[in-house]
């Protein structure tokens, strides 16, 4: 355990701290809340986020927390909740009889309680700074100090008080906490009315630190802090009192009045505790839900099926439909044909940089076969033996690719396309495991609503405190799994899809058109919607690792190929009387993300305007470093000018001219981005393949013109697979 004091403390360390503590899956929270909070029924811990303090402050804060968590009963307050005093009595007991097992459970946390101790009392947050604690205070409040003192404090007990002691020092359970309470208050209020009998009552400091005298004088010599806490008592403070179901407020309830008899030290201190407490920031808290794959996902299998189903009813319509599927094949075929030597270069391209990189790890061992040319030298030097330089073992590597297919793709939807079986071509080539994805928002699946009309989505399925996303699918189009023929006709049909969003504003009923200009479309569900692109990430969180683990890759790649930002979520899911319900409440304040158990707090200084971003930013890098995954983004932007331009242009910076400029020579520019290993920023207007006909070079033709126009063919191939280029250089 840290005793380091003064110390900014990490929020997430301890975190880790507290879920190493409760030993089971509680949920740690750090929020603008003044006390510490263990929600029983959902299993979530809050803690207050504490300005500069020692860390064994907050060490023994969270090991106190924790130790409710473990051993405070989900309905134990409930049978207590309108008896202040009882409450207060069962608060000291409960705390006497928790601390004791967890320091006993986990021994090294005895020295923070020591430390914390210390630093507390000298603060006098016990508020017995200036008080006789033999004369001054009741038996519970000498009970709270023992323990929190850790029976360093030395008191004068009657005999009757030390019997006490001994009942305290048995407890074993709850129940035995309220019984003890219940015996022990009724003592105590026996005690005060023989106090009461004394003519000097009033006049007693135990009187009116209890507020128990009837005088209203406030000389008494005592602590003015008690005087100021017993009888603070407020409506908000009363408001805090009361339990929400299955929630215990670990926060003694305040107040005085007359004949309160209340632990007034356990008051101070949880009055004192609040200046600690930074209530400034607002943080939400949100978990991953569990992913309905059920749902959501569309094998390729389904995809081709659809398809197929499709196209036979198309041809029944019109005889167009059955001509544009025979040019769509023969279309399909020549522009592969076409693309497979830039495919075979990069792929030459991406053996050399590996070789290169290899080589750069490569080590000289000596081996144990004599050289002659060095046994001349034996009489001055042991190095007589032949070299041999290793080269390490190359490392598997592995893809996955994910496209947008939303509405605001359509103008580019095409070159995209085209770039993506550029792609898939270079994998297949190099024969690595890959698998390519389009998420799309257009699924069949019929929305269910909420009582509050609230839409719930049935891709995930959904618990307390679950991120609240929109229903939709994500479709498998390329696998290094399928045969090549199925895989031909899936990438026939995107390369279809594309070719329908690029000519979409023809009339498709003009039969005077050629078949090439009239496209039958595609099934509904795979139409361009929104953009879901949080919820695919999501799914990419439960996918990669489990495609890494089957296909042991040593070196991920994930591509996102994208043109803006994702759908805003809902909000999250809260457990309210009536079941699971979408809260909208506070949902974007400060988000943290909950993956994997580890919470991922969103970066307030980057270049996303707005949440939804921020949290595609967040996922990605959980992705990137919980499972070691390379993260490429591809950012299509179709101008320059507006709010676009703008985000990844942005007047204020030094270098936008220059990035400028380089993006509209190389078509392509970089951008730093949350999430990504590297984010690229490409000119959508430029990003068509190019391959420049070498049918013009003939005998007649000089050397130096020939060499021109193989080198523009070169460029022109190369330079316009921005993609390809960058992925060469990021994956090899």
């Amino acid at each position: 355990m840290t005793t380091q004091k003064n110390k900014k403390l990490n929020i997430d360390i301890k975190s880790q701290l507290a879920k190493l503590i409760a030993t089971e899956n509680v949920q740690v929270e750090h929020n603008a809340v003044k006390t510490a909070s263990f929600d029983t029924l959902n299993r979530i811990l809050t803690l207050p986020i504490f300005k500069v303090q020692s860390g064994d402050v907050y060490d023994m804060l969270i090991a106190h927390e924790c130790a409710h968590a473990l051993y405070t009963p989900q309905s134990g307050w409930q049978e207590i909740q309108n008896d202040d005093e009882l409450r207060s009595y069962c608060n000291v007991l409960e705390d006497t009889r928790i601390d004791k097992l967890i320091q006993k459970k986990y021994p090294g946390v005895v020295k923070n309680y020591l430390n914390g101790w210390d630093i507390l009392n000298k603060q006098n947050f016990f508020g017995i700074k200036k008080i006789d604690v033999n004369t001054d205070l009741m038996l519970i409040d000498k009970i709270n100090l023992r323990s929190k003192s850790l029976d360093r404090m030395v008191f004068n007990y009657t005999a009757e008080e030390l019997m006490w002691l001994v009942k305290v020092d048995k407890i074993k359970s709850w129940k035995d906490v309220v019984k003890v309470a219940k015996e022990l208050l009724n003592w105590q209020k026996k005690q005060v009315e023989k106090l009461k009998k004394l003519p000097n009552f009033d006049q007693l400091s135990i009187s009116k630190n209890y507020k128990l005298s009837n005088s209203s004088g406030k000389d008494s010599g005592n602590n003015e802090d008690l005087e100021k806490i017993s009888s603070s008592t407020s409506d908000d403070e009363k408001k805090d009192e009361k339990n929400t179901k299955g929630t215990k407020i670990i926060k003694s309830p305040v107040g005085g009045g007359q004949g309160t008899l209340k632990s007034i030290t356990d008051v101070s201190y949880e009055s004192k505790k609040e200046t600690l407490v930074d209530t400034s920031k607002k943080y939400s808290y949100f978990n991953l839900p569990e992913v309905n794959l059920k749902n959501c996902f569309v094998s390729n299998k389904s995809f081709l099926n659809n398809f197929r189903k499709y196209i036979n009813k198309e041809k029944l319509k019109s005889r167009t439909s059955a001509l544009y599927h025979n040019w769509l094949k023969n279309e399909y075929k020549s522009f592969k044909k076409e693309n497979s030597k830039t495919v075979m270069y990069l792929v030459k391209e991406f053996q050399l940089k590996k070789s290169a990189t290899a080589y750069k790890r490569a080590s000289t061992d000596k081996t144990g076969v004599i050289d002659s040319l060095k046994l001349k030298n034996y009489k001055f030097s042991d190095d007589i033996f032949k070299r041999l330089t290793v080269l390490p073992n190359e490392k598997n590597h592995g893809m996955m690719m994910l496209l947008d297919w939303s509405g605001s793709m359509s103008p580019v939807i095409k070159k995209t396309v085209d770039q993506l079986l550029n792609l898939i071509w270079f994998c297949q080539k190099i024969n690595i495991p890959y698998e390519v994805y389009f998420f799309s928002s257009e699924t069949e699946i019929e929305d269910n609503y909420d009582k509050q009309g609230n839409k719930i989505s049935t891709s995930f399925k959904y618990k307390h405190n679950d991120m609240a996303l929109d229903n939709f699918n994500l479709v498998n189009v390329a696998s290094h799994k399928m045969k090549k023929i199925e895989l031909d006709e899936s990438l026939m049909y995107l390369y279809s899809m594309g070719l329908y969003y690029e000519n979409r504003y023809y009339s498709y009923n003009d039969y005077g058109r050629s078949e090439k200009h009239y496209n039958f479309g595609m099934p509904s569900q795979y139409q361009l919607g929104s953009t879901p692109l949080n919820e695919a990430l999501v799914v990419m969180n439960k996918l990669i690792p489990a495609f890494k683990q089957k296909y042991k890759i040593e070196k991920m790649t994930f591509i996102t190929l994208t043109d803006g930002a994702s759908n805003s979520i809902q909000g999250k899911y809260v457990n309210k009387a009536s079941g699971l319900e979408i809260d909208c409440k506070d949902s974007f304040n400060n988000p943290v993300i909950r993956i994997n158990k580890k919470c991922h707090k969103l970066d307030d200084n980057n270049n996303y305007n707005w949440t939804n971003q921020r949290i595609t930013g967040t996922l990605l890098d959980s992705l990137r470093k919980n499972h070691n995954v390379n993260t490429l983004g591809f950012f299509i932007l179709k101008k320059i000018k507006g709010w676009e331009g703008e985000m990844y242009f942005p007047s204020s910076a030094k270098d936008t001219e220059k990035r400028k400029q380089q993006f509209m020579k190389d078509k392509c520019t970089t951008a730093t981005m949350p999430g990504y290993n590297e984010f690229y920023v490409i000119n959508g207007k430029s990003m068509a393949v190019e391959n420049t006909d070498l049918s013009d070079i003939t005998g007649n033709l000089k050397t130096g013109k020939i060499k021109q126009i193989f080198a523009k063919s070169m460029k022109g191939r190369i330079v316009s697979r921005v993609l390809l280029n960058k992925f060469i250089d990021k994956v090899a």
